[in-house]
């Protein structure tokens, strides 16, 4: 007797293992029928699901990046909190590891590109509020990618073993939480939202 398939746990476990794949493989080294075998599914049930090696590819980034922690919590600890998430989280935890990685391939770079900015830049801009919200959440996202780019996918020697109470690290969170809270910068000539 066939055991019948719980479609959403299917799903969520085909994410999962894209999600692993694509941040420690890159999107062009990572094919569905790896993604499958990590999945524990058939090839043709990847298929049937997302269609598409991009069509996975877009599902997996929305998924990681539908819940936005980062958000959550006092306004004034952003920037400590953001740069704690990136520090303890493994680079398949981290949606921006696979967006950076997904930047070889033309096509993949324009499905991370859409998703993060519709799923990280807007909410973003959105809970930063006036003045140049957009701006100063392009510039959190690209200080953030920033950051995982060299802990997770090419450390540089200081950057190894870097603590949470690094100086280093303290000086990020700072950097980050004076663009949140917008007095980085004179925000003349940058346009309004």
């Amino acid at each position: 007797m066939k055991t019948k398939r719980n479609a959403a746990e299917t799903r969520a476990k085909i994410l999962k293992a894209a999600t692993v794949c694509f941040a420690e493989k890159g999107y062009k080294a990572t094919g569905n029928r790896e993604v499958a075998a990590a999945a524990g599914v058939s090839l043709p049930l990847v298929s049937r699901y997302f269609g598409s090696k991009s069509g996975l590819l877009e599902a997996a980034l929305q998924a990681a990046l539908e819940p936005k922690p980062f958000l959550n919590g006092p306004r004034e600890e952003f920037g400590t909190r953001l740069t704690r998430m990136i520090l303890v989280a493994s680079a398949s935890e981290l949606p921006m590891v696979t967006a950076v990685l997904a930047a070889a391939d033309p096509e993949a770079r324009e499905i991370a590109r859409r998703i993060v900015e519709r799923e990280v830049v807007q909410p973003l801009a959105d809970w930063l509020g006036p003045p140049a919200a957009h701006q100063r959440a392009l510039a959190i996202t690209m200080l953030g990618a920033g950051l995982t780019t060299h802990l997770h996918i090419l450390p540089l020697n200081e950057a190894q073993g870097m603590m949470p109470d690094s100086p280093l690290i303290a000086y990020f969170a700072q950097a980050l939480q004076r663009i949140a809270d917008g007095d980085v910068l004179s925000t003349e000539g940058l346009r309004e939202d």
